[in-house]
């Protein structure tokens, strides 16, 4: 093997199973390296993707049905086969392929690849989060301090550090809890998945006293903004919005605003946090001191208000309301903002003075400010949809590879999902740094300064196999989009927003894996066993990948409203507190029953003595 050239070895391994691939890595360090080779990883990408399945079907749909009986590598190894030896030497090449089949093969691979000019993708790390085995690993859950009961756990945040990756998440008491997730490819860690510091109960002030919050959905929201450059941590619940520091787990700063807090932007410093609550939208300058308050002066009531002055609605925007004097919030004409996301401005920076503002919720467009000239709106795009969750990439929405995108350097691709008529709604907005531009108007006026005029905002709304029902959350991972919806499941398309990849769902991973823990007794299930098999209600309301959304095979962090898991490509999970906890459940309810066995004889061996005594006459 090692006298074997490399295009030899590769030719080979090309007829094999993935599978079998592999084990090609453990024969030696140089089948290793040539068989991860990238374009060769990259081939069975799109081989076994829903692309090539297409134009299978169509180019075998008059060849008989034995065929698709047999594994794709086999029937082209017979193909190839078949065509050595009726080969005639006209249009033949290397490998039995003709010229013209081989430019189509390869045209066909072209239009597939969803990755850019400057992208680099590791494509064997791609193939294994498309095909691997899928496995969720739950964090530990939280006790109550006065009972043996578990809390749940009411949002979620990523830490991220350069040894590990830590969780950041609200409890039910009023705490602030962090777990470590380590890393995947790292050696196994017994404390990987445990709570690891928890600060105390009523820590957060979603457990004060709020009457003065309005609004729908003020009882039950709760978002997570995590500060890694700052080591901050933002939690909104109710009106209340609260700075905990991630090294004592204590409450630095508190403010409170006249409506519930529906969404938080992304924390990244220096750039100032945005806010959105019912019917505004405001910007949170953590070094302002006029974010501080004082705790005595909300005890008595005294909460300063960032209401103003306001001018009438301008008809150009009719989903903006009107905006305040000081720069600080912009009134919604419309209430129910869902998703904050900042984005690059005109001049590629991103920093406290530029960047857009992107706004999306219950309203029926995305909402654009540019930081430089908050609170004025610079834009708006239609939907149509109610929004839940938006994201980006840092590359041009590409309709086809025969037409790009003007600008492609400076652009980027709007990613949203939500509910469109009750159906499922993923959508790509082509984002170019300067915004969205909307056709010219003869009748709008606009004192922000014009700008070169870009292309019109054509995007691609996917509203029929996206899902059957409401879309919760979105996130890039590796060269794919991944969402979740109202019925557990999680669904990776590819980038154009309708190839699909694979799908999963959290509720069929539960009772499979109840049932596995269940052993070989084959015992019903009871219990948390009944509850989790039969249950169908766990949905992943929020998705964050873990590290970098770049890496192929990165894990992603998935929270239900109640626990949250962590998402791999693995046959096994790393950690499995879940089932720890299942099994001690499962022991005392043994316990419990050999306690009852016991006392039954018992009582049943008294009332036998009690009888037996009756009946020699010595009973009183």
């Amino acid at each position: 093997m090692d006298r074997l050239p490399p295009e030899l070895i590769l030719h080979v391994a090309y007829y094999l199973d993935a599978f079998d691939i592999v084990k090609f890595h453990l024969l030696s360090k140089r089948l290793r390296e040539i068989t991860r080779d990238a374009e060769f990883w990259r081939r069975l990408c799109f081989e076994d993707s829903t692309s090539a399945a297409n134009q299978k079907r169509r180019d075998l749909q008059f060849i008989a049905p034995s065929i698709f009986q047999q594994p794709a590598r086999v029937f082209e190894l017979q193909r190839r086969a078949r065509a050595l030896s009726a080969n005639s030497g006209l249009g033949a090449t290397e490998n039995g392929v003709s010229k013209p089949e081989k430019s189509e093969r390869v045209r066909a691979i072209a239009d597939w690849d969803p990755t850019y000019a400057n992208e680099r993708v590791d494509w064997y790390e791609e193939y294994v989060a498309r095909h691997a085995p899928i496995s969720m690993s739950w964090l530990q859950s939280p006790l109550d301090d006065y009972s043996s009961d578990t809390q749940d756990i009411k949002g979620l945040g990523l830490y991220e550090r350069p040894d590990d990756s830590l969780v950041v998440a609200p409890l039910e008491s009023g705490a602030v809890g962090i777990w470590n997730i380590g890393w995947q490819d790292g050696p196994r860690n017994d404390n990987w998945g445990t709570l690891v510091a928890r600060s105390n109960a009523g820590t957060l002030s979603n457990q004060r006293d709020d009457t003065s919050a309005s609004g729908a959905g003020s009882h039950d929201v709760q978002c997570v903004s995590v500060d890694t450059v700052r080591n901050k941590v933002y939690f909104a619940s109710h009106s209340h919005l609260d700075e905990v520091d991630l090294e004592t787990l204590q409450l630095t700063a508190h403010e409170r605003y006249p409506l519930a807090i529906s969404a938080l932007s992304e924390a990244t410093h220096p750039i100032p946090l945005t806010v959105a609550t019912t019917s505004s939208l405001h910007l949170h300058d953590p070094r302002s001191p006029r974010n501080f308050r004082s705790s005595q002066s909300e005890k008595d009531g005294q909460v300063e208000s960032n209401t103003a002055s306001l001018p009438t609605i301008s008809p150009r925007y009719p989903h903006r309301g009107p905006c305040d004097t000081d720069g600080r919030h912009a009134n919604l004409f419309d209430t129910g903002p869902l998703s904050i996301l900042h984005l690059p401005s005109s001049n590629g920076q991103h920093d406290a003075a530029n960047g857009h503002i992107c706004v999306a919720g219950r309203f029926p467009s995305i909402l654009t400010y540019d930081r430089r000239a908050f609170p004025t709106l610079r834009s708006t795009v239609h939907s149509g949809a109610r929004l839940a969750s938006m994201t980006s990439l840092p590359y041009p929405l590409l309709y086809s590879h025969s037409n790009p995108p003007v600008d492609a350097a400076a652009s980027h691709t709007l990613i949203a999902c939500g509910e469109y008529n009750g159906k499922g709604s993923l959508e790509l907005y082509p984002f170019s740094t300067s915004g969205f531009t909307n056709p010219p108007s003869s009748s709008s006026s606009s004192s922000y300064p014009a700008e070169t005029p870009a292309a019109p905002v054509i995007p691609y709304k996917n509203r029929t196999s996206a899902s059957s029902s409401k879309l919760l959350s979105v996130a890039p991972h590796g060269t794919r989009i991944v969402f979740s919806d109202g019925d557990g499941g999680l669904k990776w398309v590819e980038r154009d927003g309708h190839s699909l990849v694979r799908r999963w769902n959290i509720n069929a991973y539960t009772a499979s894996a109840s049932k596995s823990f269940l052993g070989a007794d084959n015992r019903t299930p009871r219990g948390i066993f009944a509850e989790s098999t039969n249950d169908g209600g766990n949905v992943a309301r929020k998705i964050l990948p873990v590290g970098s959304w770049e890496d192929g095979k990165g894990e992603l962090a998935v929270w239900t409203g109640e626990k949250v898991g962590i998402l791999g490509f693995r046959p096994k999970p790393r950690f499995e507190w879940e089932q720890q906890e299942r099994g001690r459940e499962a022991d005392d309810e043994d316990g419990e029953e050999v306690y009852a066995g016991r006392m039954r004889r018992a009582l049943e061996r008294q009332a036998d003595e009690a009888r037996f005594v009756q009946g020699l006459g010595l009973a009183g």
